[in-house]
């Protein structure tokens, strides 16, 4: 699926939580050209800095009146969170999001702890990994499919 956003007509400071909130809704695979009046670089520096490697970023028009880009979302997530919080294990949840994960796709699983046993696990299967502390007590674990 694609979708386009048009966010010359917007306030600046509504573009980057719109896009953000619209990305979040793309299943992996789908894409969302972003229109633009300038060159869109500090959202793809934020992008990076926020999702690493969630995204693939294609220019299709470089200026100088309009940019276009189409954002393609690499991603499946996983918030393993609530799943703990209820007392529940997200093992068999987790594995059946990493069997749905094509190649060169992202597993990010989200947690209130770094799942080490799980990294084990996935790295066994053709994943490589990064493992975050995005916040106290709050991991992002990113899993790519070679």
């Amino acid at each position: 699926m694609s979708e386009v956003i048009d966010v010359r007509t917007l306030h600046p400071r509504e573009r980057h939580p719109l896009i953000f909130e619209r990305l979040d809704g793309l299943a992996a695979g789908d894409s969302l050209r972003l229109l633009n009046d300038h060159d869109p670089k500090p959202l793809r520096y934020q992008l990076e800095a926020e999702r690493p490697g969630w995204y693939t970023w294609e220019v299709v028009e470089d200026g100088p009146e309009q940019w276009a880009i189409d954002i393609v979302n690499r991603t499946h997530v996983l918030d393993a969170r609530p799943i703990l919080a209820a007392g529940d294990e997200p093992f068999d949840a987790i594995m059946d999001a990493a069997q749905k994960v094509q190649s060169g796709e992202v597993l990010v699983v989200l947690a209130p702890f770094e799942p080490v046993p799980l990294e084990g696990v996935l790295s066994e299967q053709g994943f490589t990994f990064s493992a975050d502390e995005i916040a106290p007590g709050d991991w992002r674990v990113s899993f790519l499919k070679s």
